[in-house]
């Protein structure tokens, strides 16, 4: 009876080691794609956790996750001979970094430009670009747990564009967050407004999601 007691526990730890195996393996293996237009839809679908909208009192803001292979297939000279030496350097560059993008801009039923709205003169007009363009990096963190992380960099992008709306490109250092304690389960990346008057605004993503984003294969 010992024995087979000890048999059936051998048994149920082998068991449990290989399903743990197995499920680290599932959410940790990524798929690929090819076709970069699939892997653009595959970004912007809700459903696979990499886009976060809410809307605020007119204001709609939208949160992506910027991949390290969509920032640098976008960055190579697509008309110009694509070696492997090229994209391994543009890899590189951003290795370092967890980039996404912030839009600030009117709800389904509004049609302002963001620069304009609430402002009744240039001089207001020429305050909001101003802090729009240098001060972004002021109202953007990521909180994990209780910690608090501060992007490297934020740049609006489309200053001058005949958009109503506003792109912002925010970039942290991933080391630095991928080493923080809890980070394997979510990170909020909280916009704290000082623009509109709409308060704090949270947007959650789970870490699974970001980790087993496809790969793009160019």
């Amino acid at each position: 009876m010992v024995l087979i007691s000890h048999t059936m526990k051998f048994h149920g730890v082998t068991k449990f080691f290989i399903c743990s195996l197995l499920g680290i393996c599932m959410s940790s293996c990524k798929s690929v794609i090819k076709d970069p237009k699939l892997y653009y839809s595959y970004l912007e679908n809700p459903a696979n956790g990499l886009v976060k909208e809410k809307t605020v009192a007119g204001i709609k803001l939208k949160v992506k996750y910027l991949p390290l292979d969509y920032l640098a297939f976008n960055s190579l000279d697509k008309k110009k001979f694509l070696t492997q030496a090229a994209k391994d350097s543009v890899m590189k560059a951003f290795d370092n970094s967890l980039t996404f993008i912030l839009n600030i801009g009117p709800s389904q039923n509004e049609s302002f430009d963001v620069t304009r709205v609430g402002i009744d003169n240039y001089g207001e007009f020429a305050e909001r670009v101003e802090r729009m363009s240098f001060q972004a990096q002021e109202w953007i963190t990521i909180k994990i747990g209780e910690k608090i992380f501060r992007p490297v960099l934020a740049r609006m992008e489309n200053l001058n564009a005949l958009e109503k709306s506003r792109n912002f490109i925010i970039v942290f250092n991933s080391k630095e967050i991928m080493e923080e304690e809890g980070v394997n389960d979510q990170m909020c990346f909280i916009y704290n407004d000082e623009l509109f008057d709409i308060g704090t605004n949270k947007f959650v993503f789970q870490m699974n999601d970001i980790k087993t984003t496809p790969e793009l294969k160019f």
